[in-house]
């Protein structure tokens, strides 16, 4: 190995061609290509999905045609970005191309500053992120740019891998049943695959087995993906069952086993809704907090948060009114048409005063805080989706809800 560069950058596809998976991206990426030009695009997906093999394989084949900026999200700002936008053109000059990096990192401000430069085709925009674009960036931005999503490896593009390692390796040999055993452990993350196995031949390590993976790593050989589903049902059911000590159980099977942390925290997040809900919102509370502690702290002392929060989880109340409410008001959804009470809807404008939207609506405040009046539609007054429970901080909200709405509502 040359210098300090590491395995997954020594190896890194320099042609869209050569990128694993993803067909049906690179064969658009190609045909932008063929054609010299390239739309503005945000592509998105795991850590260690590829998304950075994919831009700098594409970059790598049209820089001739471009003027390439490179910068990230998490780093530089809005000056950086206006440096580069406002970069004199002269008759030499070439299409500016930025890439942004964890371009969900950027603020309000510094998204809006691309837009202008990217409706007008100034500039040609391309980002990746972790995230889905559709919660992280700007709607302005996400309606100029096309949206590309990271697809799973199949066991072919893994073999591909495999050889690829090993034909830089001339020594390494990796047994068939590691090669599966390493994909489950790193689940769809290339990077960590290669760094474990860089590790391992930096420790003079030239075969890489079942034997040294479970040694090297503590990597459970039973842990595969039926595993993985049945360990993290088992782990919800305990939880929805209030089961501490079967909740830990699994919990601490699935971390030591070399589960991605994050998968369990938003499962956690889910059930703490669906579960718990109003019997104790602050539920929800301690769970997005676990799962905001384990991004930040990480494996192994993620365990804390994760069996804090798993404590009270099945120490808390259980109800499923609010799962309940939504499933009803989507059924309703689709088996009625309706339409919002116009007292409801904000006039914008003279004609709409004129058409009598808003008249009627009596702000509660100056009503002493509440009014008892439907604000369902019309012919639909009587209809109810949210049925409260008597458990919990639930039996109060119910306590309110029907002193407030006496016989309009049954709760």
């Amino acid at each position: 190995m040359s210098g300090t560069q590491p395995l997954y950058e020594i190896i890194r596809p320099k042609k869209v061609d050569e990128v694993l998976g993803n067909e049906k991206l690179k064969e658009i990426l190609k045909t932008w290509i063929k054609n010299k030009k390239v739309r503005s695009f945000i592509i998105y997906g795991e850590p260690g999905s590829g998304k950075s093999t994919i831009v700098r394989a594409l970059i790598n084949e049209i820089k001739d045609y471009y003027d390439v900026f490179s910068i990230s999200g998490a780093i530089e700002g809005k000056k950086k970005i206006k440096d580069i936008i406002e970069q004199k053109n002269n008759l030499f000059t070439k299409p500016k191309l930025l890439f942004v990096d964890e371009i969900h990192r950027l603020n309000k401000a510094e998204q809006d500053t691309l837009l202008l430069s990217v409706e007008t085709g100034e500039l040609t925009l391309i980002g990746a992120t972790t995230e889905n674009p559709a919660i992280s960036v700007n709607p302005a931005l996400l309606s100029r740019v096309l949206v590309f999503k990271t697809k799973e490896l199949i066991t072919d593009d893994y073999e591909k891998l495999f050889q690829q390692i090993e034909d830089y390796y001339k020594d390494l040999k990796i047994t068939k049943e590691a090669r599966k055993a390493l994909i489950e452990y790193a689940g769809n993350d290339i990077r960590r695959i290669m760094n474990l196995i860089e590790t391992a031949n930096e420790a003079g390590i030239n075969s890489i087995d079942l034997e040294f993976l479970k040694d090297f790593t503590g990597y459970r050989l039973t842990y595969d993906k039926n595993a993985k589903y049945s360990f993290i049902s088992a782990y919800i059911k305990s939880m929805r069952g209030s089961d501490v000590d079967a909740a830990l159980l699994y919990l601490a099977y699935m971390l030591e086993s070399g589960e991605d942390p994050m998968y369990i925290a938003r499962r956690m997040v889910i059930l703490s809704a669906e579960d718990v809900g109003l019997a104790d919102p602050n539920a929800l509370n301690i769970a997005v907090s676990a799962m905001i502690a384990t991004e930040h702290v990480g494996y192994p002392e993620c365990y804390l948060p994760l069996s804090e929060a798993t404590m009270y989880l099945c120490s808390s109340p259980k109800s499923n009114s609010a799962y309940l409410a939504y499933a009803k008001a989507k059924e309703f959804i689709s088996q009625n048409n309706f339409e919002i009470p116009p007292k409801l809807i904000n006039p914008l404008n003279k004609r709409m005063e004129k058409q009598g939207f808003g008249e009627g609506y009596k702000y509660p405040h100056d009503y002493g805080g509440f009014v008892r009046e439907s604000y369902m539609p019309e012919g639909f007054e009587s209809t109810q989706f949210f049925t409260p429970k008597e458990i919990g901080i639930e039996k109060r909200i119910k306590e309110r809800l029907k002193d407030l709405w006496k016989d309009k509502k049954n709760y």
